[in-house]
């Protein structure tokens, strides 16, 4: 079955300052596809994202957004496809759960528009889908790491749009939030959703992708399905360490090398 292509970069190059960011970005991501964009700080996950998101803007290359040029689109507009999760954050205001989670209906409203019942009853379905529905009148700032994210993941949802990007989803959380959250990723991804997601750790690459894109030195080097991608030659490659791939019942695991040698 031939996929429906979301979001398709080609031939893209970005500069801060003149200095080359991204050289020669191809990739698609199509609809019902969990895709993991792995690689070291600084070769620029975080800004691809960015120009996705029409957030910055680059010259050189192309952005398409359901077959439109993502620079004919409104960032109202893009909202009404994509929604954005960042890393957890603090919020100045002391808003509640519920309150954070109906600002995903701003794109369908406006900023000054009157939430009717049917918006408060979606924004309470999606509480209700990610489990948090008991969170709803608790302070947002109270919350652990955790908690927040799986707030702005349902606030994504009140958007009402079937693609998320997600920037570093598990960054600053413990490990047992870590794998509810991918838990919760790979159970959307089998309702419909479709996810580009930014990771540092390969083990949650091979755990929830369909697919991984692996970028290093400012190009894409790897695009493929994660058990195909992620090997013991790309791990050295990539983070200059040693590791070895294990399977184990149908998950693969990367067990880097350790040296425990004194100084």
């Amino acid at each position: 079955m031939e996929l429906n292509p979301i979001i398709k970069v080609k031939d893209l190059h970005f500069s801060y300052n003149k200095n080359p960011v991204l050289e020669e970005i191809d990739f698609t991501i199509s609809s019902g596809e969990v895709v993991s964009l792995l690689g070291p700080n600084g070769c620029g996950k975080s800004t691809l994202i960015r120009l996705i998101l029409k957030l910055i803007r680059s010259n050189i290359g192309e952005i398409k957004l359901n077959g439109k040029s993502i620079h004919n689109y409104s960032h109202k507009e893009i909202a009404e496809h994509i929604a954005y999760i960042p890393q957890y954050h603090n919020v100045p205001f002391n808003y509640t759960v519920l309150e954070m989670v109906m600002m995903g209906r701003v794109s369908k409203l406006g900023f000054f528009a009157t939430p009717s019942p049917h918006d408060h009853e979606i924004a309470y379905e999606s509480l209700s889908k990610i489990g948090i529905s008991n969170l709803a009148n608790k302070p947002f700032g109270q919350l652990s790491g955790g908690q927040k994210q799986m707030v702005l993941l349902a606030r994504a949802l009140t958007q009402e749009v079937d693609t998320f990007i997600m920037d570093e989803p598990v960054s600053g959380l413990d490990y047992g939030n870590q794998i509810r959250l991918l838990e919760l990723i790979s159970e959307l991804s089998r309702q419909g959703y479709t996810f580009l997601k930014t990771t540092h750790y390969p083990d949650h690459a091979l755990l929830v992708s369909s697919r991984v894109v692996v970028m290093n030195n400012k190009k894409i080097i790897a695009d493929g399905k994660p058990d195909e991608v992620i090997t013991s030659d790309m791990i050295n490659e990539v983070y200059g360490i040693g590791a070895n791939l294990i399977k184990h019942e149908e998950y693969i695991r990367c067990l880097p090398t350790f040296n425990k040698g004194t100084l």
